[in-house]
Order: structure tokens, then sequence, then C-alpha cells
């Protein structure tokens, strides 16, 4: 029986959707691929190449392995325009085959977490017509491996995974899969009760051997996001510290080598805590760690202090342990985000600027790592009597009929203190005294340790003296504006970091480029890729 795994409409297919729109109307030149073009070498790329496949979890009814498969496209990894767009580097149809049948009678293959792909048993073809520079949106989706009631320690076989495409040569990635070898599961970590940012995490990491077989060699390796800091440095591991591009993706990489027999069934700590400490603004960040076999070595700098080494713990309790191992904290550092108003007086046919701010006040950053950088969101009302004809480049009309209301993004990750202007132009139709538009965080977003600085005000010809009250709201007025608000400019004050919108600006500024042939019907059909957000892992969401 044929299945379909479809892959969800995210800056991928939002971007080729759009992509798609603009070849019918012709409202892009350039886009079209030409006939002409030079071939691309694609290698493909899956995140594990070797996979231990265990018996026990089969028994225990968990869920064994996955392996993440995709391709490279050239270049580096691409960050969004300054509308917050990725575009590919070619359009051109493609086909990838994982081929997972030498697995037959070994272990069972799950293919559905593929997307775009036709499954039939145990091969998959997976379609597509865009390629992306670097692996990030080149991504196919995962395979899952799991023991069988037909598996036996010992089996073996391979996943094969090859590629064909318009001028486009991959080059083709196995995985093999080895049943009732070792498998080295983390032990789990918890927050310790009070822990604050400015502390340090004395993280007790191990691993339980829980294959079949012995092991040959341990190697360790920890991620630190941006906000945690490694200063305890040991000499048989390499350190490799990511400073530069989206925040998202900063932080440091640790690889720590054990020689020697790990025996199946056995447990094993480090000789010490491994103590990772924390800025005084991290919240929500990220270690995860895990071990694996073997003796490579990091390609980062080796360190400096004593040796690190591992003992046995006799009697573990196989509960603490499992196959990701992950934390994120701290959990309780607060944090403040600010909006703040302006008034402005105009007379009849007057344009004027209102100059609306936003700001994180910290103490905590807004890491978003979970959501991948998913940008913080509010609405901005339009006072009585006026039209914006220029609104910041990271606002969007959210009511099309009256045109009153605007909904604006802001990137993250976010330092503290990094503040937004958000410059509003309004063309004053009619004088109302005091009239009023309404700038607001959501409800039930963020935790905020001051919810009174959440609302702000646009005042028009009103007293600037005077602040509208809390239970004031913006009167509606007639909805004839001329302008759809979509070309202007939001810069950010200091505090924000150069070229670090990382995944969170949602926005696409396509606005203008669907009005060209047939905008309208474009509108309609386009209505949900107005805001390309790349949502990665699920999870707990992090401020």
């Amino acid at each position: 029986m044929n299945a379909s795994a479809r892959r969800p409409l995210g800056p991928r297919g939002a971007a080729g959707l759009l992509a798609t729109a603009v070849l019918l109307t012709g409202g892009l030149a350039g886009t079209a691929q030409a006939e002409d073009e030079a071939p691309l070498t694609l290698p493909i790329t899956a995140s594990k190449t070797h996979v231990d496949v265990d018996l026990a979890d089969h028994a225990e009814g968990m869920q064994g392995p996955e392996a993440t498969i995709g391709f490279k496209g050239p270049g580096e990894e691409p960050e969004p325009d300054e509308e917050g767009v990725i575009y590919p580097v070619r359009y051109a149809d493609f086909k990838v085959t994982v081929d997972a049948s030498d697995l037959e009678g070994v272990a069972s293959v799950d293919l559905s977490g593929l997307h775009n792909c036709d499954v039939e048993d145990m091969v998959a073809v997976c379609s597509g017509w865009e390629v992306y520079a670097g692996e990030y949106y080149n991504e196919l989706g995962s395979i899952q491996f799991n023991a069988n009631s037909r598996s036996a320690s010992g089996d073996t076989g391979t996943v094969r995974i090859t590629g064909e495409g318009e001028n486009l040569t991959f080059t083709p990635q196995s995985i093999d899969v080895l049943v009732g070898g070792a498998t080295y599961k983390g032990r789990t970590l918890t927050e310790p009760k009070g822990f604050a940012a400015g502390d340090t995490l004395k993280a007790p990491l191990g691993f339980r051997n829980a294959g079949g077989q012995d092991g040959k060699g341990a190697v360790l390796k920890v991620h630190g996001s941006y906000g945690l800091l490694f200063e305890q440095r040991y000499r048989n591991c390499t350190y490799t510290e990511t400073t530069t591009g989206s925040l998202l993706h900063q932080g440091t990489d640790v690889v720590c080598v054990f020689p020697g027999t790990f025996e199946a069934g056995a447990a094993y700590e480090l000789s010490a805590p491994m103590e990772i400490a924390t800025h005084d603004y991290a919240a929500f960040d990220i270690v995860h760690y895990r071990f694996s076999t073997g003796t490579a070595s990091g390609t980062g700098k080796p360190g400096d202090g004593p040796e690190l080494t591992l003992r046995e713990v006799p009697g573990a309790d196989a509960g603490d342990y499992a196959t990701y191992t992950e934390l994120d904290f701290p959990t309780n550092t607060p944090i403040d985000l600010e909006l703040t108003g302006a008034s402005v007086k105009g007379g009849k046919g007057d344009t004027v600027t209102a100059e609306l701010g936003f700001r994180n006040n910290g103490p905590a950053w807004i890491s978003s790592l979970r959501s991948g950088g998913e940008p913080i969101r509010f609405t901005v009302g339009t006072p009585e009597g006026t039209t914006v004809t220029k609104a910041p480049a990271n606002c969007r009309q959210a009511n099309v009929e009256d045109r009153r209301e605007y909904l604006c993004s802001v990137a993250t990750p976010m330092l503290p203190d990094a503040a937004y202007d958000l410059p509003f132009e309004l063309r004053v139709d009619k004088v109302v005294a005091g009239a009023k538009g309404k700038a607001a965080l959501p409800d039930g977003g963020r935790p905020d340790s001051d919810p009174s600085n959440d609302t702000a005000w646009i005042v028009v010809n009103g007293d600037q003296d005077t602040t509208p009250g809390e239970d004031d709201e913006p009167t509606p007025g007639p909805g004839d504006g001329e302008d759809d608000g979509q070309d202007g400019d939001g810069g950010a004050k200091d505090g924000e970091q150069d070229g670090d919108t990382g995944g969170g600006l949602a926005s696409t500024g396509a606005g203008n480029a669907l009005l060209i042939g047939g905008g309208a019907l474009l509108l309609t059909a386009l209505g949900a890729g107005l805001y390309l957000i790349r949502r990665r892992a699920a999870g707990t969401t992090a401020v």
C-alpha cells in the first residue's frame, strides 16, 4: 500500500509557493530556472551513518534511534534577507530514494518521518524542487529504527540513500545498522532547586551500556548554548566555540575521549561532574550530551586542565538513563518586555510620525531556542481619523477589511537591553482631539515580570502630559486608507546583534509583488504564506 508523508508548510514550502505565484504572474524576474545552468553536486547527508538497535528497547516498548537525512547545497547556511525571506539557490525537480529493504528480517524501519515522500514497503521516494545553500533547509526528515520479533543480536543491514535530478548529481549515503550492539544511554539531568542565572551547574554526566555487546571506547559530545560557559577544561577534551552567525547556533561544543572496554549492562560516570557556568542573562539555555562508542577525538582546542576519566557505577538504576539527554536551564530568570508610546500633533492633511518603541529590559535574554527563533508579536491600533501611509517593515495589517490594526514582529533571539524603533507615518484625515491607538503584547504570552508596560498608546492631537487609562480603548474609525503600509523601515537601537535575525522575523515582505498581475487572487491563495517561520524542535516553549 502506498503512503504519503507530506512536508509541513514552512520556509521551504511557503517560499516555494510564493515563487510559484510570482512565476505565474511574471512579478519577479530571474526566478525561472535557466536551461543552461551548470550541474550541481549535492552530497546526501545523514546525522548518523551507524545505528545500534537495542533489543532491550523493543522488549520495554521504547522507540529506537533516529537518523535525520537530507543533502548539502552549495555555500554557507543562508540568512533571511531584510524582509525575512530565504530563497533557494536553484529550482530543479529532484528525487531522493531511501531504500531500507536490506533490513528485512533484521529490524523495523519507520519512514513516516520523511517529508514529501511516497512510501511503499521499506522504500521511500522523496520529491522536491527547491535547492537551498547549506544543509538546514535541505533536510528531508528522519528515519526511525526499531528491533522486532525477528531481530537477533549481531544482525546487520544497510539503508542506501541515492538521488537524481535536473542538472543535479547526488553523492550517495548509507546507514549501517547493527542489532544488539553496544548502546550507550546517558544519565538524565535535572535543574537543582533554587538554581539561578550566574550559578554553575555541576552536571553528573554518565552512561549505561544498554546494548547486548561490550563497547570499545567512549566518546562524549556536549553542546552548550549561547548563555553557557565551560570554564574548567580537561586535557583529554577539545573545545570549539562558535561566536559568529545567529545566536541560535552560537555556543560551545566539547568532545572528550575515553579508551577502554565498557561492559554490556554496566553504568559509568565521569570522575568529576562537568561544571557548566551560566551568564547573568541565561534563561532556558540548553545543554545536551551523548556518549557513543569509539575513540575519535574532536577538532577543537585541547584543554589544559586535569584528565577526565570514567568510573563504574555499581547498582545503577536503568530508569535513570535515556537515549536523549538534555536540560533547559535556568528556568526562573525574570524578563521585562516594554512597549513605549508616542504623542503627535497635526492638522487635517498633515503626515506625522509616531515613534513606538520596543525594548527587552532583561535581565534575561530571549533565547527562543526551542522555537528556532520565533519572533515576538504585538498589535498596534490606528488612531481614529488617521491612515497609516507607511508602517515599519516588520509590521503588517492584521485586519484587511478596515485596515485599523497592525501585527508587528520583533526578531529573536534578543539580548538584554536590545531596543527597536517602530516608526508609523500617519496621515491626519480628520482632526479628532485625543485620538489614540493601542499597542499591546498579547495576553498569555511569555511570562513578564512587569505587565504594566506591556501596553502603550499612539496619541494624536491630545495632551502630551496625559496618558490614556488602562481601560481606554481606541475608538474604531473609518477604514478608507489608500496605502497598504508595507514599505516602511523598523530599525534596531543599541543592543541588537548585527545580522542576528536567526529564524525570527517571519514576514515575507512580498505584499507589493503580490499586487503585480492578479494580486487579489494571490492574496487569497497565499494568505497563510505571509509569515514564514522556521519551527524546529517541538517540546517546551522556551523564553
